[in-house]
C-alpha cells in the first residue's frame, strides 16, 4: 500500500511529508486493543509510529510500529481489589494514584523525547495532552465511550446510573467535577514545560455510529469514527469447532472482570441455558467465571480462558457478557443477541444503550444467579435477532480506522476544526 503523507499546499502546489504519531493506551485488553489496531493501519499507511502500552497487551515482535513500555498493570489490580467501587476508592491513594503517577511521567518523557508530530492517547493519560503542545504536537484524546464532551441526546457513559433526558448533559459535569482533582497535576506540569493549554485539540470516539450516532450538538472537534478493531485470523481448534456445530450454543464471558461471584455465577448460567436446551461455551478472562469441577468434561460445556470473537460470536445462539465497549460491539457485529451483565464504569451505560435501541433486554446484576431469571432473560435476548442482525449489516460498512486517521491527517494538516484555545 502506498504512503499515506501530511497533506498541504504551497503556491498552489501539493507537498507530502510523513507524520510521525505516538499512541497510549492504559487500560483493560478492551482499552488497549483499538490503540493496537489504529497502530496498525497508520503504520500501513506509511506513517512513523510508537505505540505504548502495558503488559496487559502483550507484544507483538512482527508489530509494523515500535512498542514503548509503560509502567504497571491494570490486570494486576483488578486481580488484587476485584471491581468493588468501593475498595478502589478505598485503595486510590495506594494503588492507583501510584500506577496513574507513573504512567504521566513515562509517557511525558517519552513524548519529549520522541517529539511526534501527533499524540493520540487514552484518557486516563491525563498528562499526555500536555506534553504534545509542549513539542508542537496535535494532541487527539480518544474517548472510548462518550465520558467528557456534553450531549443532550445520551447520558455520559461515566455515570452509572439511569438519568430521565433532560438531566443528559449536566451528567457530563458531574463527570468534568470528578476530573478536577487531577488539575492541579496538570497546570504544574504545563508549568514545568512552559505551554498553556492542558486540553485536546480533538476528540476521537471510537464507537459504531450504528449504535452511537454523532450528537448534533457535539463540536466540529468531536468525532464518532467507527469502532477500531482488527480481524482475527486465530485458527480454532478441532474441539472448539465441533462444539459450535453441535447444536445451540450459548456464550458466556466476562473479560477482564473479576470478583467473589465467579463459581455461583458459572453454575447459573449453566443451568440456566440446559434448562433451554443449549450448550454452554465459559470463557474464563481474568476470573469473571470460575467453572466447578461438574463443568469439566460435561459434553455440554466447554472452558477456554479466551476466544477470537469474530469467528465465535458469529456462530452461537446468543451470549452473556459485561458489557465492555469492545465486546458490545463484537456481539451486535456478529449479529448474536446477547445480555449485558454490567460490573462497573460504563458498562451499565452500554447496558441501557442495546436495551433503548432494541438490540437487548434490560441488565441483570452480576449477582443475578437464579436460573430461571437468567433463562428468561436469554428467552428475551433472542426475541431481539431480527433487530441485532439488521444492526449488524449496518455496521459492516463501518470503517472506524480509516475514518479516524483521515480526521487526524487533516487536523495535523491543519485543514479541519481544531479545539479553541
Amino acid at each position: 500500500m502506498g504512503k499515506v503523507y501530511r497533506a498541504g499546499c504551497v503556491s498552489g502546489l501539493h507537498y507530502s511529508v510523513p507524520v510521525k504519531i505516538y499512541l497510549a493506551a492504559l487500560g483493560s485488553r478492551g482499552d488497549n486493543e483499538p490503540f493496537r489496531a489504529l497502530a496498525t493501519r497508520a503504520a500501513a499507511h506509511g506513517h512513523e509510529v510508537f505505540f505504548a502500552h502495558t503488559s496487559d497487551l502483550s507484544s507483538d515482535p512482527l508489530a509494523p510500529y515500535e512498542e514503548l513500555e509503560l509502567p504497571g498493570s491494570m490486570e494486576k489490580v483488578i486481580a488484587d481489589q476485584g471491581v468493588s467501587t468501593l475498595r478502589a476508592l478505598l485503595n486510590y491513594r495506594s494503588v492507583m494514584q501510584p500506577l496513574l503517577g507513573n504512567v504521566w511521567d513515562t509517557t511525558t518523557r517519552q513524548i519529549l523525547d520522541i517529539r511526534p508530530d501527533v499524540v493520540v492517547y487514552h484518557p486516563k493519560v491525563m498528562t499526555a495532552a500536555t506534553a504534545a503542545h509542549a513539542v508542537g504536537a496535535l494532541a487527539a484524546e480518544v474517548e472510548i465511550v462518550p465520558t467528557v464532551t456534553p450531549t443532550s441526546e445520551f447520558p455520559s457513559a461515566g455515570i452509572p446510573l439511569r438519568l430521565p433526558p433532560s438531566w443528559n448533559r449536566v451528567s457530563y459535569s458531574w463527570v468534568r467535577a470528578g476530573l478536577s482533582s487531577f488539575q492541579p497535576a496538570l497546570t504544574k506540569l504545563a508549568a514545568e514545560l512552559g505551554v498553556i493549554r492542558t486540553q485536546s485539540d480533538i476528540v476521537l470516539c471510537p464507537v459504531s455510529p450504528t449504535l452511537v450516532p454523532q450528537p448534533a450538538d457535539w463540536p466540529d472537534f468531536a468525532h464518532v469514527t467507527g469502532q477500531w478493531q482488527m480481524p482475527s485470523v486465530e485458527p480454532l481448534d478441532p474441539q472448539l469447532e465441533e462444539f459450535l456445530s453441535g447444536g445451540n450454543v450459548f456464550y458466556a464471558g466476562f473479560g477482564s472482570m473479576r470478583d467473589t461471584h465467579g463459581r455461583s455465577r458459572a453454575q447459573a448460567l449453566v443451568s440456566a441455558a440446559r434448562a433451554l436446551g443449549m450448550k454452554t461455551l465459559l470463557t474464563t478472562g481474568w476470573g469473571g467465571l470460575v467453572p466447578s469441577p461438574e463443568h469439566q468434561g460435561a459434553s455440554d460445556v466447554l472452558i477456554r480462558s479466551s476466544l477470537p470473537h469474530s469467528q465465535v460470536l458469529p456462530t452461537v445462539s446468543a451470549g452473556i457478557h459485561h458489557g465492555g465497549a469492545g465486546t458490545t460491539h463484537a456481539m451486535v457485529r456478529a449479529g448474536t443477541p446477547s445480555i449485558i451483565m454490567p460490573f462497573l464504569g460504563d458498562q451499565p451505560w452500554w447496558a441501557g444503550r442495546l436495551e433503548t435501541r432494541g438490540l437487548g433486554p434490560r441488565a441483570l446484576s452480576r449477582r443475578e444467579t437464579r436460573p430461571s431469571v437468567i433463562a428468561r432473560a436469554i428467552t428475551e435476548a433472542l426475541s431481539t435477532r431480527e433487530a441485532v442482525t439488521s444492526a449488524s449489516r449496518a455496521m459492516a460498512s463501518d470503517d472506524g480506522l480509516g475514518e479516524a486517521l483521515r480526521i487526524v491527517e487533516q487536523a495535523e494538516a491543519g485543514v479541519s476544526p481544531l479545539r479553541p484555545s
